[in-house]
């Protein structure tokens, strides 16, 4: 129990929130262990152990708390995803996830549209295309 917090009833809350035995099921070991890892930095922020550190500032630990309430199977897949195709070297790799997990709330959807109209606007192009 950390300042009221019991961290394994707070464990099994982001389980189920993550969808974490589908994440975990992933025929790729390094998924798994990814999400696994994901799965404690999530437990340490909303058992208030970790800071989220966003642009050099740190973040309330109560926005951040309600950020990472928010954070979904999606979200985590949006975050391995964004990991696995970024281009620099990482140097603190719990940092890293820490901060995307919590902008990933705040980005996904925009990510997720964009995509969307890409797809939308590729559509259209092949639409014209046909009617040629």
């Amino acid at each position: 129990m950390i300042g009221g917090i019991d961290r394994s009833t707070v464990e099994e809350e982001v389980k189920k929130q993550i969808d974490y035995d589908c994440l975990i099921s992933h025929p790729d070991s390094s998924v798994a262990q990814m999400a696994e890892e994901i799965k404690d930095l999530m437990v340490d922020v909303l058992c208030g152990e970790r800071s989220v550190v966003s642009e050099g500032k740190r973040v309330s630990e109560e926005t951040a708390r309600a950020a990472y309430r928010k954070i979904t199977f999606d979200h985590v897949q949006y975050v391995m995803k964004s990991l696995v195709s970024y281009p620099d070297k990482i140097s603190r790799i719990d940092r890293f996830l820490t901060v995307s997990l919590f902008n990933s709330v705040y980005t996904l959807t925009n990510s997720t549209m964009q995509r969307l109209i890409r797809k939308l606007n590729l559509l259209d192009v092949v639409m014209q295309m046909k009617m040629i």
